[in-house]
């Protein structure tokens, strides 16, 4: 062991003997890493390509069955042939389809990307005609929004398009770092065509010639090239309109323009939806930066366009508010993670000082922290990583722990007063010990790729990049400025340690009584069980970012402006008790089908999330449109249970006899179906009869009624000084308000007499769904809930136990989703990675060892340390969640450390001494270093520990995570530092032994064999 030690130490030999050349290599990495802090790219995620595609396809005006049997299921059955398809969910709705691919996080998106286009385009042309776009969404973390900007005032701004373009969106997609910038909740205006239908009648005009013959005046096309004797000419035939007197005069016939059967002018189109903030009409606005760009840097050059705007004239009476600020989020957690590290060094700092006793070696050791988060961060710029919230918690765990090999190495170094004999008795305990803290983190960066373990990755680089840095400056720089002190300071002083001469006494008496010991700690492992027992796994929908989403849950279809008085009538109700709710803003967005508000809460609040939400359902208004409830968090989040069957009208009237039952369990609240409730739709069915007789297909009757109620798009007017516009060909304004109107619309000329449509269709009214919701190709129903003082474990029992007690139709059945699938699928993934890190672990012990025995001494800690893990949960109250099981992860690769300092010592002692006395040398050699380890890491995670620093300053808080950082390596440091020491002693003594019966059983089976012979 000691010839490996030694070859071990030859970077330490190195560096003793180089040492100009030691400090320019570190100096300039100093600078390299001075230079990062500005070169690395700021961001609040790093950049990932999210494993989801989004297929958007727009259809105006159009039922969700219609949507559903046109569009999608033609494309369902396209893209259901792709691999790697995790999910397929599909929402039809009056207005269109979405359709969403979630696949798995190992997929190339890029290249799923690319097959879903061309599947799409294989069967575009079994799609309806008057599809415009299919549009293809593809998601990355560089995709969030830099801020979002409302835009609100008492006056009306439904005509602001033209000075927001100018003055706000224009100068900031001029800003340099800026990708796009978003405005929305205002439009441009349009050109439209509006038939008088009385003159139309009465003038016998064809409406589908019509919109025929202006689908030909507007146009620019290139007819080719014309060659003379000197140059070549190109032939460009323009037929554009460039005003709108030109529409107006377009002839329809040698006696009939345009003008004498319709109107031409700009209308604003069809307002379908409105935003509300703090009660006034909003305009929306994001700005997205370009992925490289530096977050902070792009949102301060942006924000001064914002500054610009507010000092425009024209904007005296407009708010610009900033709703979201990525930005600021990131610099607050950035500051919150940077004072509790500081904090933290500052403390480890102290609790060195009084282990050593001197200041110069104090700051020695403590100079590896800087030295090495330098590294760090000039190699993640060579790297080509982003300085994020996730590199950042890597690198503010790093902190306790980078000190750690300075220290042993420092130890070391003053027991044997010389530097490299110093190294060379703790190197390849060190360097074992650093591995097999980043070794954990192999499975979780080479394993099963799911959300956790991609963002992970980015903490496990930082963690894994500072520690090996840590371990180049135990080797090199430590030992060099350590071996210039004087020899005085270089010896180790002899110190009266009560607390270190009760830990040996104890220890020798647990030696020689090992059945008392065993005993001892099998109670401690028993004893844990209460703790895990009381820890409950808990994912409940907390609002991290300090807002509460409230659905309105229509029971209708009306009007916009009926929707916006009953949003009006909450909002009133919700500033009439700000104060008492602890509301700082309130947003509001509400369509014909859909509305919800958000409530922005006071980030210095007294009361819990639960406690406003009770607040506010005390007293609030009974609403006659609506039915509003708190919302709940995404698809992959919170309680949801799924029904899926043939028939949606089925699903419905199942999940409307679920919900009283899921009610009734206790710590359920807010429990209702996804789908909105049945609204009604006009059927026109053609007489076939009818139509034949008098020459008319149901295609053209539908086109006609089409363009009364939707519009045709025709081709753009390019002559506006605003831009390109839109023109529209519809019918007068009637139309789409009086059914009366509609019934009389004139769709054929017969003879000289106009033929109504209520003389070629029977109209009624009958009911239907708002939307059609399909997950993997077959129709479903999703029934959500919040928790009340609940948690997902006991929801999930809770609702097992309820729905095996519901006996559903032949074909239909229900499943947990949402929060319970993500979790457990979470949760399987971390417990494989953890089975592996220990795999991973025992390998580099056994290596380091030479045995497949000794390790399992070390192994044993580990049981301590989850041990301890349940303990802090239980005494802080906190709950199983993700942030502690990323904790667990990082423990594992910290706690047996200490123990393969330890039992690398007693290998080198062991054979020169008896196995007791070589134990009691060793602890007595290896314990002060082990407990300044231990004092600098949990020092360093205190601040987490104790504050409120959020991820991204509105995310999960770190203080989990710290607890079962410093709480499993408390208990499992106390515990197994008599654990190692008597595991090391009972495996060699049951090893002897066992020797000697497979010996004494060898010599009497030969001594047998010779006495027959």
């Amino acid at each position: 062991m000691s010839s490996t030690n030694s070859a071990s130490a030859a970077l330490t030999r190195w560096a003793l003997r180089r040492p100009v050349t030691v400090c320019m290599v570190f100096f300039s990495m100093l600078v390299l890493g001075m230079l990062a802090t500005r070169l690395l790219p700021l961001e609040k995620f790093p950049g990932v390509d999210i494993p989801q595609i989004m297929v958007q396809v727009p259809y105006p005006d159009a039922s969700p069955a219609e949507v559903e049997r046109l569009i999608t299921r033609p494309l369902e059955e396209a893209l259901a042939g792709m691999s790697g398809i995790v999910e397929m969910r599909s929402f039809s709705r009056e207005n269109g389809t979405d359709i969403v691919l979630d696949f798995r996080w190992d997929e190339n998106i890029n290249a799923r990307n690319i097959e879903v286009r061309e599947q799409i385009d294989s069967v575009r042309h079994l799609l309806p005609a008057d599809v415009e776009r299919v549009f293809v969404f593809q998601f990355s973390t560089d995709d969030m929004p830099v801020f979002q900007l409302r835009i609100s005032s008492e006056i009306d701004l439904q005509y602001a398009w033209d000075l927001l373009e100018r003055t706000l969106k224009r100068p900031m997609e001029r800003v340099a770092g800026v990708s796009r910038v978003e405005l929305y909740g205002v439009d441009k205006r349009d050109i439209v065509i509006r038939l008088r239908r009385d003159d139309m009648a009465a003038l016998n005009v064809d409406p589908a010639l019509l919109r025929q013959r202006l689908q030909q005046a507007n146009f620019t096309l290139t007819a080719g090239y014309l060659d003379d004797d000197q140059q070549r000419i190109l032939v460009n035939p323009v037929g554009q309109f460039e005003s709108l007197d030109d529409i107006g005069a377009l002839q329809l016939t040698s006696q009939l323009r345009l003008s004498d059967v319709a109107d031409v002018d700009y209308e604003l189109p069809r307002r379908r939806d409105g935003r509300h903030f703090n009660q006034s009409y909003a305009i929306g606005m994001n700005v997205y930066k370009e992925s490289t760009a530096n977050l902070v840097d792009v949102s301060a050059r942006a924000l001064e366009v914002v500054e610009a705007a507010r000092q425009h004239p024209e904007f005296a009476n407009i708010d610009l508010m900033l709703m979201d600020d990525t930005a600021a989020s990131v610099k607050s957690s950035l500051n919150d993670l940077l004072w509790a590290g500081l904090l933290g060094a500052l403390l480890s700092i102290i609790v060195l000082y009084a282990y050593l006793r001197h200041a110069i070696t104090t700051l020695i050791v403590v100079v590896s922290v800087p030295v090495a988060i330098f590294l760090t961060l000039a190699a993640m710029y060579l790297l080509g990583y982003s300085l994020n919230i996730l590199s950042m918690m890597g690198l503010m765990l790093a902190v306790g722990m980078l000190v750690d090999n300075a220290v042993v190495v420092t130890e070391s170094i003053q027991q044997e007063g010389d530097a490299e004999r110093g190294i060379s008795k703790v190197a390849l305990a060190v360097i074992a010990g650093t591995l097999t803290t980043a070794i954990v983190f192999l499975p979780t960066v080479f394993g099963a790729k799911i959300e956790i373990t991609v963002l992970l990755e980015h903490v496990a680089v930082a963690i894994c990049i500072s520690l090996l840095a840590s371990l180049l400056v135990s080797q090199t720089l430590i030992p060099l400025l350590i071996s210039r002190l004087p020899s005085r300071l270089m010896q180790e002083k002899p110190r009266k340690a009560r607390i270190k001469a009760f830990y040996l006494s104890t220890l020798r008496w647990s030696q020689r009584h090992p059945k008392v010991t065993s005993l001892a700690m099998l109670l401690v492992l028993l004893a844990s069980l209460f703790p895990f027992s009381q820890t409950s796994s808990d994912q409940a929908d907390v609002a991290y970012n300090d807002r509460l989403i409230l659905n309105y849950h229509l029971n209708g279809q009306y009007r916009l402006d009926e929707i916006r008085q009953e949003v009006a009538r909450m909002e009133a109700y919700l500033y009439e008790h700000k104060e008492a709710f602890e509301i700082d803003h309130v947003y509001s967005y509400f369509a014909t089908n859909h509305a919800f508000s958000m409530l922005l809460l006071n980030p210095e609040r007294s009361q819990s999330v639960a406690e406003i939400q009770n607040r506010v359902r005390e007293n609030w208004p009974l609403l006659v449109r609506s039915e509003p409830q708190f919302g709940w968090q995404g698809n992959n989040q919170g309680v949801r249970v799924t029904l899926t069957g043939a028939s949606t009208s089925t699903l419905q009237t199942l999940a409307d006899e679920l919900i009283p039952l899921l009610a009734g369990i206790e710590g359920l609240t807010d429990v209702r179906s996804e789908a909105e409730s049945t609204q009604q739709e006009l059927q026109i069915r053609l007489q076939a009869a009818q139509l034949h007789r008098l020459g008319l297909t149901s295609q053209e009757v539908a086109a006609i009624l089409s363009t009364a109620l939707r519009g045709d798009q025709l081709r753009s007017f390019r002559h506006d000084p605003s831009g390109e516009l839109r023109i529209r060909l519809t019918y007068d304004r009637e139309l789409e308000t009086s059914l009366s109107a509609i019934r009389e619309l004139v769709v054929h000329q017969y003879q000289g007499q106009p033929i109504t449509l209520q003389q070629v269709a029977d109209i009624e009214l009958q009911p239907r769904l708002t939307d059609i919701r399909r997950v993997n190709r077959e129709t479903a129903v999703r029934i959500g809930a919040n928790l009340n003082e609940m948690t997902m474990q006991e929801a999930s029992v809770a609702l097992t136990e309820v729905l095996e007690q519901v006996h559903l139709p032949d074909g239909y059945r229900w499943s947990l989703d949402g929060g319970f699938r993500n979790f457990e699928e979470t949760s399987s993934v971390m417990q494989v990675n953890m089975l592996l890190a220990l795999c991973l672990i025992y390998l580099v012990m056994a290596a380091l060892f030479e045995s497949l025995l000794l390790p399992n001494a070390v192994i044993g800690s580990l049981l301590l340390a989850i041990a301890g893990v349940f303990w802090g949960l239980w005494i802080t109250s906190t709950s199983l969640d993700m942030m502690v099981m990323i904790g667990m992860l990082i423990l594992m690769g910290v706690v047996v450390n200490n123990g393969i300092v330890l039992v690398d010592r007693i290998n080198q002692l062991y054979p020169e001494l008896a196995l007791e006395d070589a134990i009691m040398a060793a602890a007595d050699q290896r314990v002060r270093p082990i407990m300044m380890t231990v004092s600098t890491t949990v020092l360093g995670l205190l601040p987490l520990a104790l504050g409120t620093t959020q991820i991204g300053g509105d995310g999960p808080p770190y203080a989990p995570m710290a607890i079962a950082i410093i709480s499993g390596l408390l208990f499992s440091t106390f515990t197994s530092l008599y654990f190692v020491p008597h595991a090391y002693h009972r495996l060699l003594v049951w090893r002897a032994h066992w020797i000697n019966v497979v010996r004494y059983s060898a010599s009497s089976m030969r001594a047998r064999a010779s006495a027959k012979g």
